[in-house]
Parts: C-alpha cells; structure tokens; sequence
C-alpha cells in the first residue's frame, strides 16, 4: 500500500492532495454508538488499514476503538490534513470555520439539509461556502456519501469488501456509488481505486476532481454520476484535458426538457441545456452512457481494452446465429463498422471450423466448440492476424460450456481463456466477451477476468462497450479540443470558429438599444452588427412611408419581400408582418399599408407597448436548395455555443438541430452539419446541385463571431439561411441583448 501523501497515491502538489490522500484525518463528531456515522468511520479506517494519523473529536473527550478523543478542533495536538465532519448540518459553517482557524486545509461534510433542502438549506450552505473561503478550507459535500481512497485505506464512506482497482468514481448519489462499487466487486473484475461523493459541489466540483483523478497513478479510467453539475464549463475544460490520458464516462441524471426554461429565440426553442451539455461532453472526449447498467463495463472496457487501430473495425467471434445477428443490429445502430477480413482469413477459418460455420463476418463457430471449446482461441488467433480487425467480440456462451455440456470441457475453455487473453494483448486487439454464463464466473471467466478482458452478461452492453472502445480509437486520431478561446481545438491551418477577442467599444446599435431600455434589435440593427461581424446580405431598405417604399421598389427587379420592423416583434409572421412576392407599385403601397396596420393591432391585441418603425424591404431571393438555421447563445452552464438546424417556419416543429460549444474549428462545423437530417439535401442529388456548404461555414464564422466580440449580445439566430449552389444568404435575424450591460 502506498504510504499516505506519497506521489504514488496521487498528484502530491495538487490542490486537493490533502482531500483525496490527506496524511492525517481528524473525525469530528466521533461517536460511540455503531449505527452512527462518526463511529462507522473510525472503525472503517481501522478495518481498512489507513497508516495516517486518526484524530476522534468530541467534546466529551475519552477513548473510542482504542484512540484518545480530542474535545475540540483546537485541541488537536496537529492541523490534521483533512477533517470528516460528521455532525449535524446547522453546526457547519462554526466547523469549518473552526478548521480554518486550527489551518485544517480540507473538509468532507456529510450532512444533508443544505441547498437541496430549500431556501434555508441553501443559506446555510452559503455561510459554508463562506466559512471555507475566509479560512482557506476546500470542502467537499455537504450532503455527501463521503469519500474512499482504497490504494491508501482512507475509508471515509464506510463500505465495506470492495474490491480494489482502477476505476474511479465521482458521484452525487450514495447509492448510486454503493450499486458501481457492488458492481466493481461482483460483476466485474475492474475494482474500485478512488470514490467521491461530490454532493451539493458547494466548493470542490467535478472539473476539480476530475483534473486530480488524471494525475492519480493507480486511476485507469473515470466514471461520473451527475445530478447537477455547478460548473459544467469546468468539467468540460477538466475533461478536455483528462479524456485524452484516461476515459472519462459520465451518466447525467436530469436531462429531461422539463427541467429547461424556454427560450426567446427558435434555437432556444430547439436546444434545451442538456443539449448543449451533451454536445460539449463529446466534444472534450467524454463518453456518456444512457443506462446504469452501462457505466461500469464501459468503463472497465475502456480503462483495459486498447483504443481500435486507424482504419480498423469490429469482428464477432460467435458460438450461434441468434445472437451474432442481434449484435450486428447493435453495432450497427451504435455506427461501428464491421471488419472486412481477408481472403486468406476466411479460407484459413474455413479449414479451422469446418463447412458449417459462416466466416465472413459475424464469424459462426456453429457448434465447432461443442467439443473443443480450445477453438474459440485458435479462431481468435486467425481474427487478431487479419488487419482489419481493430476489436473483437465474442458472443454466446464461452465460459459455460464446462456447464452446458460437459465438466470435462471446464479445463480446456479455462486454457483457452488464458490464450484469447494474450493473444488479443500481443496483437493490441481489444478484446470483450459476452456469456451467457458471466454471473457463474467460472474459471475461464475468472482468467478472462483477471486479465482485465471485460466479461458482460448482458449483450446490449457488451456491444456498448465495443463501441467505445472502437470510438475511442477515431477520437485519438483527432486534434484535442478546448472550450477556451484560443486553446487547443483547431488543426495547423483550419480557421476557427468563435474565436474572438471582444471588442472595446460597443456596437452603436447596441448603444443605441441600451439607450432606450431595450434588449431586443430590430432587424436592421441586427443586420448591420451581423454585417460587421463578416455576414454578407442582399440589399434592404428600411422605410418609414408609402413614398420611401415606392423609392425602395423602384430599385430592384420585382417581386419584393416587405417585413414590419419592430424590437417588439421578433416573430413577425405571427403578427402578419410578412409579405412576400409583392409586384406592383399598387401592391406595394397597399401591402405596405396592411402590414403596419396588422402589426398595430397585434401589439394592441398583445398589450404591448412600442412603436412599429416600419417596414424593410428588398428583392425577393430564388429559392434555396435548403433552408437553415445558424445560431448562437451564452448558455449560462457551458459557455458560448453555435447552434444549426433546419431553418424556416417549421423549426421547433421539425426540431432537427446539432449543437457545438465554441471554438470549434470549420471541421468541426462540417461535421456538425452531417449530423442533421437535411444533410442529405446539401450533398444534392437526383438533379439537384450540390449545396455551398462553404458558404454555410463562413455564415457559421460570422454569427459566432457576433457574439463572442460583442460581450453585450446573448443570443443572435439567423433563419432562414437560405443555401444555394453557390453562396448562402440571410433572410431574417434576431439579436437579443443580455439582462444588464457588459460594463
């Protein structure tokens, strides 16, 4: 076992040394009674052999499992490193306090009551977190399940016959950490090296602990549960980092649409924050998991199997038909390709498994293994041979045929388990077992097991955890991302989007909007601090008379687009504010007419107050191969964010919509484009020309640009964008203004 603060047990100059492999504990509200958490701590650092200094503190002084108790944090003989503060909520804030007084760096606070309780909860934990900055205490919690450190013995939780290992856990649910834990023990043979309850975050967060766990020597991969996330711009920046070095598997609870407040403009409508939360996690290279059941065995996949190779792909190693074609159905809705083998694989598979099998790919033993189950790991030695194998799973019941079959089998299937587990090592294969049998842990799965190859019970989750471990491969070879400006994230001569430096002075239309109270921008404001920001449009008019819009049609070829312009109509075909394919300068003074009337009678029938400015006119525009929407926002949790979709009238309705957090460089754009539905009218087709999807990135370029140099604007939303063969040409837009000024 390490010795406590050594550099093995972790990073010993990171801030958090002293919380995650502190020297010495001092257990405050130590207790006699057994069902209490002060006495369930003592005796789980005793049981697990802690070698630091253990200080009970109660105020009736004595002894407790054979330790002096100390009567209070400033009668302790030293300034333990961390303190484990087992008392009731309400005696918090006087705690730490008095642990920063005694210069106790770190505290676990265990008690709940606190921001999850209510409004007074939420005080108190204000007073904590207030408590922990004037004396220079990091605090972990409140309402935590606590905290174990098994390559040091630091049981701060209390659990007991964990099984040690490389995955580590952060967790806002105690029993969320109790199931992986049990999990680690029973189901798998990964192991646990480090636990945390995060709890409420009041101080110490995810993105923290998460940059200390990829610096922790005996931590091989990261499994998170979230609840909230108080910093999710941190996580991300933390994950950016970690993710590359060690995978990082996240299940977020609380991603429904419900929890999101609806938002002013159609990206909003479209894109509720865990979108953006989601877009941003795989973006930094974290692997997120929509089942419990997942978390685990996706993370011992990852932490042991070995990323797939460039240009490889997935081979099924398979003893029934059933089975292998369910998981070419998972894979292939998973998107992981199948491995094309070689000629010389196939007929070498031929000669091995006889006229029945199928060996294309899934490869069918069909029953060549009833006999010699050994078969499993010659056919695998043919599979990790062929170079277009990156990672093989075996699916059936491998493992079991000393049960189904005979006993007789049990000690070749044990060797042949030997054998798949090195062979898959010497070739840097990844190697995952579905069996049917996994719960037995028989001797084969035992040594399958004890050389870290994942052995799943469950077929879905085991062609999960393929997946990622095919996944992880594509993203190695990948340029690293940084949600911060001007960090890594764009390749050595790609332009990035959203990478900008904000601006001194203000836009005049902004000035000019803040002058007057308002947080809206008419649309020729909009326009014109687009334009700014490298957005081209076609020419408009504003116009204020029927004269002016006689002038203004005069100019152009018709037919014209008429549109009311006011801040206080953002939606203008609600208020019957749009007209279009107007020829005629009869039709245009009676169209001009009509749409200030009936936008004059909306804002009455809304009773809203303002003034129609009036109405912007220009040519009407051919129509477009695709109408887009092209967005960004400030999402209070993540940070600046590009958001594209199909645009037009029907975007919440249609809700196709692919989000990036900035910077994103233009392939990342690209990519971000693919992943909607209408991607398949920009690559044209059947007549159609191709779609400019350059055009579209500069657009994209332009709107993040928008509003990361203008600190002012909160959301700015171009829709539509109409997309030709060549070029792509704004037709309306929205900018929206924070609350309060920048400056």
């Amino acid at each position: 076992m390490p010795e406590v603060g050594s550099a093995s047990a972790g990073s010993a100059h990171h801030p958090l040394t002293p919380v995650f492999a502190p020297r010495s504990v001092a257990v405050v509200g130590a207790s006699a009674d057994p069902g209490k958490r002060g006495y369930q701590i003592l005796r789980a650092l005793a049981e697990s052999g802690y070698r630091g200094a253990v200080y009970p503190v109660n105020p009736r002084g004595g002894t407790l499992l054979g330790l002096p108790v100390h009567p209070s944090i400033a009668a302790l003989p030293e300034a333990p490193d961390l303190a484990v503060v087992c008392t009731p909520a309400a005696t918090a804030p006087d705690v730490v306090a008095a642990c920063g007084a005694r210069g106790i760096p770190a505290a676990v606070i265990l008690a709940v009551g606190f921001g999850e309780a209510g409004t007074e909860g939420a005080a108190l934990e204000a007073r904590v977190r207030e408590a922990a900055r004037r004396g220079g205490v990091r605090v972990v919690g409140p309402n935590t399940s606590g905290l174990l450190n098994l390559p040091l013995g630091l049981n701060l939780i209390g659990a007991r016959g964990v099984r040690s290992g490389g995955l580590s856990l952060l967790v806002q649910s105690g029993n969320m950490a109790l199931a992986l834990m049990n999990e680690a023990t029973d189901a798998s043979r990964a192991g646990v090296a480090l636990c945390c309850g995060l709890g409420n975050e009041a101080d110490v967060g995810f993105g923290e602990a998460l940059g200390y766990l990829g610096a922790h020597e005996a931590t091989r991969a990261i499994l998170c549960y979230a609840e909230g996330m108080r910093d999710a711009r941190g996580f991300l920046e933390a994950a950016a980092g970690v993710a590359r070095t060690k995978p990082v598997v996240l299940l977020k609870a609380g991603r429904s649409a419900e929890g999101a407040v609806a938002a002013r403009s159609h990206t909003g409508a479209v894109a509720g924050p865990y979108e953006r939360l989601r877009a941003g996690m795989a973006q930094a290279g974290v692997v997120e998991v929509l089942r419990t059941d997942e978390m685990l065995q996706v993370g011992a996949a990852l932490a042991w199997q070995p990323p797939a190779r460039p240009e490889s792909a997935v081979a099924i190693l398979s003893d029934g038909g059933g089975q292998a074609t369910l998981a070419v159905d998972a894979l292939s809705e998973l998107s992981v390709p199948l491995a094309r083998l070689g000629p010389e694989t196939r007929s070498s598979l031929r000669a091995l498994l006889g006229p029945a099998a199928a060996v294309g790919n899934p490869v069918d033993l069909a029953g060549a293994a009833d006999q010699d189950p050994g078969v499993f790991a010659r056919a695998l030695d043919l599979l990790v041979r062929d170079g277009s194998v990156g990672t093989v799973l075996v699916v059936g019941l491998f493992g079991g045929y000393g049960i189904r079959f005979a006993e007789s089998l049990a000690a070749g299937e044990e060797t042949a388990a030997h054998q798949m587990a090195a062979l898959a090592a010497r070739a840097g294969v990844g190697l995952v077992v579905h069996s049917m049998y996994a719960p037995h842990w028989t001797p084969a799965l035992e040594a399958l097991g004890a050389a870290h190859v994942p052995v799943v019970a469950s077929l879905d989750v085991a062609c999960r955890a393929v997946a990622e471990v095919w996944r992880r491969g594509r993203l190695l070879e990948t340029e690293p991302w940084s949600p911060a400006p001007g960090g890594a994230g764009a390749s050595g001569t790609g332009r990035r989007v959203g990478v900008g430096k904000a601006e001194p002075d203000p836009d005049a239309a902004i000035v000019r909007a803040r002058r007057e109270g308002r947080t809206v921008l008419t649309e020729p404001e909009a326009r014109a601090l687009l334009a700014r920001a490298g957005l081209v449009y076609l020419p408009a008019e504003l116009c204020r008379t029927p004269g002016e819009a006689l002038r203004a049609a005069r100019r152009w070829a018709e037919p014209l687009a008429l549109k009311v312009v006011s801040d206080r109509i953002p939606h203008k075909s609600d208020a019957g504010g749009v007209a279009l394919g107007v020829s005629g300068e009869a039709a245009v003074c009676r169209t001009f007419s009509d749409i200030l009337d009936r936008a004059r009678a909306h804002l009455e029938g809304q009773d809203l107050p303002g003034e129609v400015e009036g109405v912007l006119i220009s040519p009407m525009q051919p129509p477009p191969l695709v109408e887009l929407l092209v967005g960004a926002c400030r999402d209070p949790d993540v940070g600046p964010v590009l958001s594209m979709g199909a645009g037009g009238v029907w975007v919440e309705a249609l809700a196709d919509v692919a989000h990036r957090v900035l910077p994103v460089d233009d392939a990342a754009v690209r990519a971000q484009l693919q992943e909607l539905r209408v991607a398949g009218m920009l690559a044209g087709g059947r007549g159609r020309p191709r779609a400019d999807v350059e055009a579209v990135v500069r657009a994209a370029r332009a709107v993040a640009r928008c509003l990361l140099e203008n600190p002012d604007v909160a959301e700015v939303e171009v829709n539509p964008l109409f997309v030709h063969a060549s070029g792509a040409v704004p037709v309306d837009a929205r900018v929206y203004l924070t609350a309060t000024p920048s400056s």
